[in-house]
């Protein structure tokens, strides 16, 4: 096995009118720091979990450029999805594109090294101030649905390998709205024996402050959105 990264919202936008700049000058030309330190530091023997908001297009023709451009980089990739990921429609004929990038959805990917992956997109957790009963309640809990699917897939998984398995999980959105809190994210990956998690979504110094970090009740939790790793893939195992 190689190595395995995670990075998120790489929210590229080769043929669509979105640039990053306004979000802070860090994001200026976002994607050729990505490229720099992507093949720096990745081999092709490698793979790396794209976490989400992967790009700004509204259809699949706008999204192509962005996909080519991810297919062009070093390692196979594992991809989820973000509540930006408007283009991703069909995941039959996306998974018929590239033979070095798998598009997940409800299922996981062995990768090796006794090491799986699996994840979902996640939504806001019931905690968040800006929780809605009436349209946020029924996402969340059918990105849970959508969690378990992938979890249950990854435990077959791993059930089917020699010698013991490591489960790692990725989400777009933070398991919880707050360091300290719960969700029902975070209880399922407790329950499924996760190790280690990744996720996105957050941006800029007071967003980064909600993510949470490092070990919470076995499971290792790390943010890997793209301008908090200051655009260079987390070296997760």
């Amino acid at each position: 096995m190689g190595k395995l990264f995670a990075v998120g919202d790489l929210h590229l936008s080769f043929t669509s009118e979105k640039p990053m700049g306004v979000f802070g000058s860090n994001w200026d030309e976002h994607y050729v720091k990505i490229e720099k330190n992507w093949r720096a530091e990745v081999s092709n023997d490698d793979t790396v979990f794209i976490l989400g908001d992967i790009s700004w297009a509204l259809k699949f023709a706008e999204a192509e450029a962005d996909l080519l451009w991810i297919h062009g980089l070093p390692g196979r990739k594992v991809l989820l999805k973000g509540n930006h990921d408007l283009w991703w429609q069909s995941v039959t004929r996306l998974r018929a594109l590239y033979d070095d990038m798998y598009f997940m959805q409800n299922d996981s990917v062995d990768v090796g090294g006794g090491v799986v992956l699996c994840g979902s997109r996640g939504w806001l957790t019931p905690q968040e101030p800006s929780f809605s009963e009436s349209v946020d309640r029924k996402i969340y809990e059918r990105e849970l649905i959508r969690l378990r699917l992938s979890l249950e897939d990854a435990t077959r998984r791993a059930a089917e390998m020699e010698g013991a398995a490591r489960l790692v999980c990725g989400l777009h959105f933070a398991p919880s709205a707050r360091p300290g809190m719960d969700s029902g994210f975070m209880d399922m990956l407790e329950e499924f024996g996760v190790e280690q998690m990744v996720y996105g979504h957050l941006h800029g110094r007071e967003a980064f402050k909600k993510g949470v970090m490092g070990v919470r009740n076995g499971v290792d939790y790390s943010l890997a959105s793209a301008d908090y790793l200051d655009f260079r893939p987390l070296r997760v195992i």
